[in-house]
């Protein structure tokens, strides 16, 4: 059903990846969120699938 990510920041194993990084690495967050980054392609930058 959900499947977890692993943060390439910090090695944290994750199912809500936009959470995270809203929570733990809140500078990262609000740069992609300021330069209007998809999701897929921020995914693809900081996470790995598991």
């Amino acid at each position: 059903m959900f499947g977890k990510a692993k943060c390439r920041l910090c090695g944290d194993e994750v199912r809500l990846a936009l959470k995270h990084l809203r929570d733990k690495h809140m500078e990262i967050y609000l740069s992609e969120a300021a330069s209007k980054t998809k999701m897929s392609g921020v995914m693809k930058k900081y996470f790995v699938d598991y």
